[in-house]
């Protein structure tokens, strides 16, 4: 898994939405990434994982002690 999935990982984890994840990762990361394509890795994400939802997703992600 990149950096930068992991930072919006753990961002949202913390309670962030999408449009906060990203002001985020530019303002602490100097990581420019627009919503649509957050969006875009968490949908790969999801397929990866088999995860049904991003809820979902963040369970098997605690489970597997990535985040």
């Amino acid at each position: 898994m990149e950096k930068r999935d992991l930072l919006i990982i753990k961002y949202l984890s913390e309670g962030y939405k999408v449009t906060e994840v990203s002001k985020q990762l530019s303002s602490q990361h100097s990581v420019v990434i627009s919503e649509s394509l957050i969006e875009k890795r968490l949908s790969a994400l999801r397929k990866q994982y088999q995860a049904k939802t991003l809820f979902h997703l963040g369970v098997l992600l605690t489970k597997e002690k990535i985040i």
